[in-house]
Parts: structure tokens; C-alpha cells; sequence
């Protein structure tokens, strides 16, 4: 019997420090936004690849799923690009997050019927964005 006490403070006192350390471990994730981006993407990736795995099994639109996802990611690197680009006008790099917005917000059943409006506009941003920034005298 003593034993088993010995062994549950040990356990209890294992459990205080791993939460202390877990906590140390999210409090510097959440203050450091580098970090909390490239911790939490994969689980992002992961969880995006378990629903287009669920549709091509059960529904019939996964690649269309597979297509959003990945438009998604080359919006982000638009505004990433844009916003680094002085030359870019304000309003561009306005429609352009309104546009990833409603990316997001698109519902699953209409994509197949919007998916090509969002992939002319990426194409439209790309090219107003390929400017050269240069200012020649």
C-alpha cells in the first residue's frame, strides 16, 4: 500500500510539472506569431486533407474541396505579396482580402458554381500584382 502512495505522488508530481511546462509552452506559442502559424498549419493541413479524404469517399466533391484549399493558400500568398510591394494600390490590396474572405466563407455546396469566379479573379490579382515597382528617372 505504500508503494502505490509513493507512486501516485510521483505521478501527481510528474502531471504538475508537465502542466507547468505546457502551459510555459503555450503562453510563449500564442506570443510569438511566427510560431503559432507554423505550429498550428499543420493541423490545419491535416485536418483539410481528412475532409477531402471524406468526400471523395462519401460525398462528390472533394476535388472541388482539393481546388479551394489550394486556392486558398495562393490568396494568402497574394495579399502576402501585395502587402510587401509599395507601389500596390490600397484598394487592390482591399478587394483582394474582401475576395480571400469570401473564399473562406464560400459554402461547399455552392462551389462548383463559383469556384471558377474565384480562379479568373486570382488570375486578374496576379497580373495587377506582377507590376514592377521600380521608379525610373
Amino acid at each position: 500500500m505504500n508503494e502505490i502512495k509513493k507512486k501516485f505522488f510521483r505521478n501527481l508530481i510528474k502531471l504538475v510539472i508537465g502542466s507547468i511546462l505546457l502551459a510555459i509552452s503555450y503562453g510563449y506559442i500564442t506570443s510569438h506569431p511566427a510560431e503559432e502559424i507554423s505550429f498550428f498549419s499543420g493541423f490545419k493541413i491535416i485536418f483539410q486533407n481528412a475532409e477531402i479524404l471524406f468526400q471523395n469517399i462519401f460525398g462528390n466533391n472533394g476535388d472541388i474541396l482539393k481546388q479551394k484549399y489550394s486556392l486558398e493558400s495562393y490568396y494568402q500568398a497574394l495579399i502576402a505579396l501585395s502587402e510587401e510591394k509599395p507601389c500596390i494600390d490600397a484598394q487592390l490590396i482591399t478587394d483582394l482580402h474582401d475576395t480571400y474572405e469570401q473564399l473562406l466563407a464560400e459554402p461547399k455546396n455552392t462551389l462548383s458554381h463559383t469556384l471558377d469566379d474565384y480562379i479568373k479573379k486570382q488570375f486578374d490579382f496576379d497580373r495587377a500584382l506582377r507590376v514592377d515597382c521600380t521608379i525610373s528617372t
